[in-house]
């Protein structure tokens, strides 16, 4: 990841910020029983976002950007990669395409502190941050094979899901993910550390 973030103050106690940048999927360990990963072709993706903070008057002795602080919060993730796989099919070996593309959109509320060090120095740290999110996910296979398609996109679809125990929780009935597609929504969360510049004084 790569990312950038902005914060300006608009009022004593109160700011705002907007965040941008290139950010990756986490590479996945298994991408089913019997799938495995043979070679990335092409990975990209990108998370904007805004939020607005209140600074808690009575808990801090500074005014804004420092302190603890509240507010709600938006992001948008968007994840596309794609890769050679191979499946394992009945003992045949069969290659194929695999291209996925992952989205989450998460609307919520958060609890940080950030100190300011020398006046120009901080460090910004987000630490409850949960949301209600929406998850989109579609796979797509290409190629000359024979196995089950739907079956194979489902189960490296489930695979995706484990990387959202919050999620994984909600979708009891497999038939969620029918035809390698995914849009549901369920619950989410972020923490984060950023270090960061102070202008002005």
């Amino acid at each position: 990841a790569f990312l950038l973030s902005y914060e300006r103050v608009t009022k004593p106690n109160q700011s705002f910020s907007v965040t941008g940048g290139y950010q990756e999927f986490p590479k996945l360990t298994s991408l089913g029983s019997n799938i495995t990963a043979l070679n990335g072709l092409s990975k990209s993706g990108y998370k904007v976002g805004g939020e607005y903070r209140f600074y808690l008057q009575k808990e801090n002795k500074y005014r804004a950007p420092r302190g603890v602080y509240l507010g709600p919060y938006l992001t948008y993730h968007d994840f596309r990669n794609k890769r050679l796989i191979e499946v394992d099919n009945n003992g045949v070996p069969e290659e194929a395409t695999l291209k996925t593309s992952f989205s989450i959109l998460n609307i919520g509320a958060q609890l940080g502190y950030q100190f300011v060090i020398g006046n120009r120095w901080t460090i910004d740290l987000i630490l409850i941050g949960p949301s209600v999110s929406n998850y989109k996910a579609k796979i797509n296979l290409d190629g000359d094979f024979t196995f089950d398609i739907e079956d194979v996109q489902n189960e490296i679809l489930l695979k995706l899901i484990e990387e959202f125990p919050l999620l994984e929780d909600v979708l009891t009935d497999k038939e969620a993910t029918a035809s390698g597609r995914l849009d549901s929504w369920s619950f989410g969360y972020r923490y984060q550390v950023l270090l960061g510049y102070h202008f002005g004084r």
